[in-house]
């Protein structure tokens, strides 16, 4: 008499695999039981107590003067928010710090003059460009009429900060931002409606995204972290 066996889908093999990962899932309970997450705190990237008295030098923009004002007082307040007690001194524009120290450019020579001046061992100069408002127009069935247009507006804030004494960059970082200004959308059925997202006040909405870009080394951060108990 024929005696039937039946064949194991767990045979000695399998039987291994399955101690090894048991031997695993054991090992990672056992690590995670034995630490805890704790926050650490990661220092400024730059430290900007070295270099003392500081200034800033209205930054320029192909806009308008209000918005470079507008940008200059949000670094400002970003850096000073993020290192308090660091002293900066506001120099004006360009133009203005130029015309005090009898200069036309703003080349060593003439920062060798601005921090003898105003006593500043480095000065922060940023710009901030606009480019022209792009459309972007998305066709759809031509023939029922229907059709949509998207405006959009570029900027980019770049920003250096410059010693003074050998008119060395020690740092400088750039930021890129953009926002929708109006959507129009054509319709046989609905006809033209018009979205728009302030079209007036677009310039200035920008530069609070692309201030704290470029500020981000300046702050210290906490990061949580698993560590041993």
């Amino acid at each position: 008499m024929k005696t039937l066996r039946r064949n194991s889908c767990f045979g000695k093999g399998s039987y291994r695999n399955f101690l090894g990962v048991l031997l695993l899932v054991l090992t990672i309970i056992s690590i995670i039981s034995c630490s805890k997450t704790t926050n650490v705190y990661y220092p400024p990237s730059l430290d900007l107590a070295p270099y003392g008295r500081l200034g800033v030098i209205t930054f320029s923009d192909n806009a308008n003067p209000s918005v470079a004002q507008y940008a200059t007082e949000q670094f400002q307040s970003h850096i000073q928010s993020a290192q308090i007690g660091s002293p900066i001194v506001e120099l004006g524009t360009k133009e203005q710090i130029l015309k005090s120290v009898g200069s036309n450019q703003l080349d060593i020579e003439t920062l060798r003059k601005i921090g003898q001046r105003y006593k500043v061992s480095a000065v922060f100069n940023g710009t901030v460009i606009y480019s022209d408002v792009k459309t972007n127009v998305d066709l759809n069935a031509i023939t029922d009429f229907t059709a949509s247009v998207n405006s959009t507006l570029y900027a980019d804030l770049s920003v250096k900060l410059i010693e003074t004494k050998g008119g060395a960059t020690v740092w400088s970082d750039l930021a890129s931002w953009k926002r929708k200004l109006s959507r129009v959308n054509v319709n046989k059925n609905t006809g033209i409606s018009i979205g728009t997202k302030g079209y007036d006040d677009a310039y200035r909405k920008l530069v609070p995204d692309m201030v704290n870009d470029v500020t981000s080394c300046f702050r210290g951060r906490y990061v949580k972290e698993r560590v041993k108990s």
